[in-house]
């Protein structure tokens, strides 16, 4: 049995008129590490592995921004608004500095969150995330209905072809990683949350008129990249774009994975957050 018990229940922190919903738990000391979930989630979409991995070394922080999940408020439209909302939560648990934990939608939160505020973050992992203007964020058909779709019918399917490879040992994989999710999943996101998420997706997609990524080099602070070698809900060229254009980045692709591959590889990808953070 881990050392570290995720909790099952939230405590609560008002900032700027909004409840915030977190979990803290975890070693006392150290640099904690927030966590942003990917599209439509909450913070009991992160895989058990993963975080009880991570949590034997450092204080770990799951939330849900505004309006998603256990916190009030209504998910606004935009990135930039939603890392704003972010520091304003981490602010009012009287943080001075943090490590970050982008995944999906939460990579673009962080990114936008460090050009806010550079000195509230100390490191950043981005996984199955972009720039902003990046590759093929415009979803695909298929991609997008399989995101937007309401069918509980094919959940699992549409999950697995969202977040996996289609071979088997992906596949497999994926599913024991959402079999561990679903045994702690009680909040479900609204449907509020995925139409203002995809409007912040595609605001994010076309908010720069160019590809020069000319911001990314304002973010200094040493980062992360990962992915899946074929990811087809944010295409993995997207991660070697990051990787090229922060000036102190490193990147990892994981074999046989897609968009889910930090859930896919849970023991694996909590030993290099943990090289990264510990640097």
């Amino acid at each position: 049995m881990s050392k570290f018990t995720i909790p099952t229940t939230s405590k609560y922190v008002e900032a700027n008129g909004i409840r915030f919903a977190y979990r803290k738990f975890g070693k006392e000391t150290g640099v904690p590490l927030v966590f942003f979930i990917h599209f439509r989630g909450t913070m009991e979409n992160w895989d058990p592995k993963v975080i009880e991995a991570l949590a034997k070394d450092r204080p770990i922080i799951l939330f849900d921004n505004t309006g998603v999940g256990e916190s009030s408020g209504e998910a606004p439209y935009a990135v930039a608004e939603m890392a704003k909302n972010a520091a304003s939560f981490i602010h009012a648990l009287g943080l001075q500095q943090v490590d970050v934990l982008g995944f999906s939608i939460g990579g673009f939160v962080v990114q936008e969150l460090v050009l806010q505020q550079p000195d509230l973050v100390r490191r950043l992992v981005l996984s199955g995330t972009a720039p902003q203007s990046g590759v093929g964020l415009n979803f695909r058909h298929d991609v997008y209905v399989a995101a937007s779709s309401e069918d509980a019918d094919s959940a699992f399917e549409r999950f697995m072809f969202l977040f996996y490879h289609s071979t088997e040992t992906s596949r497999a994989a994926g599913a024991a990683s959402l079999k561990r999710i679903m045994a702690q999943k009680k909040i479900e996101s609204s449907l509020q949350v995925r139409n203002t998420q995809e409007k912040a997706i595609l605001q994010w997609a076309d908010r720069v008129h160019n590809q020069s990524y000319e911001w990314l080099h304002k973010i200094k602070q040493p980062v992360l990249v990962t992915n899946g070698v074929e990811d087809i809900m944010v295409p993995t060229e997207n991660s070697y774009i990051l990787a090229g254009q922060l000036p102190n980045a490193q990147l990892i692709i994981y074999p046989d994975a897609g968009h889910g591959h930090l859930f896919q590889y849970p023991k694996l990808f909590a030993e290099h957050v943990k090289l990264f953070l510990d640097a």
